[in-house]
């Protein structure tokens, strides 16, 4: 077995990880942003309607994104990160897939393994999830139908259709969109290993100083953000996000593509990395406060509605969030590849869980929340209560669905022999 062909329990480990910390997150942001409703926060007490409910988010900033406290701050910290290294090792996986597949059977297992997923999940747990908003639904099964109908019907337009439609399952519908975009590169990149494409992609891996990964790929996601970001703010993949996470895609696939100098350059710069990506987070934490005192979001884009295309102070913005983000990946993947590189039986256990759980975790948690604010929990105590009800359940759902080949293909868990 060649060495480009070797795999990599690191990417495997990490997609685990980051994965799972999907859970935690999602459930503190219900508790500390109101994000899916003032009902089902337990940190807000008795609320007589939803007018009062919404003046309550709007008014008490410890309740919405705009908050600078230490725990707001850290859930916009994470979020800087979180995704865009899932789409780094989604677009990792894509090169190590086309080595031993062609473009059509690569499609038709994108097909499978994302689109089945996101429908089936969005006709049910979006179904769910609504019925837990709102349990006051007086026609349940012709909601559902109709559901059927109409997320089916507007998946696909931006925003409406992700927000509603689709929900928390936007990752799995962008990532067929940049996946089928990038099938004339995948193609031509397998079909040439030693082509013009190909030197191209690793020469950034040999500029001097390993300025090609510190400085040119960070710059080319700041370009994306001074370009898309004043238009409107990222949400969900759409926005400027859209472009922004498509270019970690790509940036994961030509990571793969000149693998030998991608680990070489982790394991001799991981303490640069690091100390560069300390340095990066304080920018942020700057760029946050900055953001909160001014009303203008540095961060999350779409300045145009305080009349600004750009200034100094934007383009910087730019420049911190996008290095910053870049920074954190880089030192995920380099302390990852150093300490997680190691087979383990649990590992393809735990790998075939990543879809079921992400599926089916969004109305769990909605049902973690309110259980959560039903026993009176607040804060801390309520995000551990719901983390671990939404685990648990998660993890008994797996346990079902795993053990049928329909359910399996309707989840996306790939046809592995079943452990004991």
């Amino acid at each position: 077995m060649t060495s480009s062909n070797i795999r990599r329990y690191d990417i495997d480990w990490l997609r685990v990880i980051l994965f799972g910390l999907l859970i935690p997150f999602h459930v503190a942001i219900g508790v500390y942003w109101s994000t899916y409703g003032a009902e089902i926060n337990p940190n807000i007490d008795e609320i007589s309607d939803q007018e009062n409910g919404a003046i309550f988010v709007e008014e008490n900033n410890d309740y919405t994104t705009e908050s600078v406290s230490l725990t707001s701050m850290i859930l916009h910290w994470m979020h800087q990160w979180r995704l865009a290294a899932l789409f780094m090792i989604s677009g990792m996986g894509t090169a190590f897939a086309f080595k031993s597949r062609t473009w059509k059977l690569f499609l038709k297992e994108r097909c499978q393994r994302l689109l089945i997923p996101m429908f089936f999940g969005a006709w049910t747990m979006g179904f769910i999830g609504s019925l837990i908003l709102d349990p006051q639904s007086s026609d349940p099964i012709g909601s559902f139908l109709w559901g059927i109908i109409w997320r089916s019907l507007v998946f696909w337009i931006p925003i409406y259709g992700k927000l509603i439609a689709l929900g928390h399952l936007w990752f799995l519908w962008n990532l067929f969109q940049y996946s089928l975009i990038m099938i004339p590169i995948f193609h031509y990149s397998s079909k040439y290993p030693d082509g013009d494409l190909v030197r191209f992609i690793r020469s950034f891996f040999s500029i001097p100083m390993s300025l090609g990964i510190l400085l040119a790929l960070p710059l080319i996601l700041s370009i994306t953000e001074i370009i898309f970001k004043p238009w409107f703010p990222g949400y969900i993949g759409v926005g400027y996000e859209w472009f922004w996470f498509f270019v970690f895609f790509a940036f994961g696939y030509i990571c793969i593509i000149a693998k030998e100098q991608y680990y070489d350059f982790l394991a001799n710069q991981r303490i640069v990395i690091t100390v560069i990506t300390l340095f990066s987070t304080m920018a942020f934490i700057w760029l946050r406060l900055q953001q909160h005192d001014s009303g203008i979001p540095y961060v999350d884009g779409g300045w145009l509605g305080n009349s600004i295309f750009h200034n100094k102070m934007t383009i910087l913005a730019c420049l911190i969030h996008s290095f910053h983000s870049w920074f954190w990946c880089l030192t995920i993947f380099s302390w990852g590849s150093k300490l997680l590189n190691k087979p383990s039986r649990h590992l393809s256990y735990l790998n075939q869980g990543v879809y079921p759980f992400y599926i089916v975790h969004m109305p769990l948690t909605y049902a973690g929340l309110r259980f959560s604010t039903y026993l009176g929990m607040k804060n801390y105590p309520a995000v551990i209560s719901s983390t671990i009800f939404v685990v648990i359940t998660c993890w008994i759902f797996f346990e079902l669905v795993r053990r049928s080949r329909v359910t399996r293909f309707l989840f996306g868990i790939k046809e592995k022999k079943l452990m004991p």
